[in-house]
């Protein structure tokens, strides 16, 4: 009974799973990121040029003006701080706005997921942001890069993993009339 059984069991095992089919395993063809790399830096772009025009337009304004122009999750809501969690393509985003006795004062805007669609996403994602606030606000003050160990600096193509390893670190600075702009890839 017991052979009956195993023969049964046997014979239910899908054929792909049989050693004898001789049919090739499936393939799944799933993108990491149906976002072309362009469009998404230019989509982000947008998105950090609202941002930042939310800053000027509200700078001075109260937590609950602010509260009540922002989409998304409120991660931190406190008199000196507020917080928002958004979506950006398969990417987490914060925004942060800072407030100094009710006026706000200074923000952040975060993207806080390792890339999906290349080792080097987010440097390119940072090139294309820098490109666009030069061409909005001039040269930058300051512009570094940063190597902090210089393991992977011969090999651009992984210098994405230098930057998640945190050996790499690029940094930009715009002083404008309205206040100082600065930009991380940290």
């Amino acid at each position: 009974m017991l052979i009956l059984l195993l023969l049964a069991g046997f014979s239910i095992v899908p054929t792909s799973l049989r050693a004898e089919s001789g049919a090739p395993p499936p393939t799944f063809d799933v993108p990491f990121d149906d976002i072309d790399p362009a469009v998404a830096q230019a989509e982000l772009t947008r998105h950090i040029a609202v941002f930042l025009n939310r800053l000027q337009t509200y700078r001075g304004s109260s937590p609950e003006t602010i509260r009540d122009q922002v989409t998304g999750d409120i991660e931190r809501n406190e008199r000196e701080a507020l917080v928002v969690a958004k979506r950006f393509a398969d990417h987490g985003v914060l925004e942060g706005y800072d407030f100094l006795e009710g006026s706000l004062i200074a923000g952040q805007y975060l993207v806080l997921q390792r890339p999906v669609n290349g080792l080097n996403e987010f440097i390119d994602y940072y090139e294309a942001l820098k490109t666009s606030l030069t061409e909005h606000y001039g040269q930058p003050s300051e512009d570094r890069t940063v190597w902090t160990n210089d393991l992977y600096q011969p090999l651009p193509d992984y210098w994405g993993i230098a930057v998640q390893m945190g050996h790499l670190r690029y940094a930009a600075r715009w002083d404008t009339p309205a206040g100082m702009i600065t930009i991380e890839l940290t």
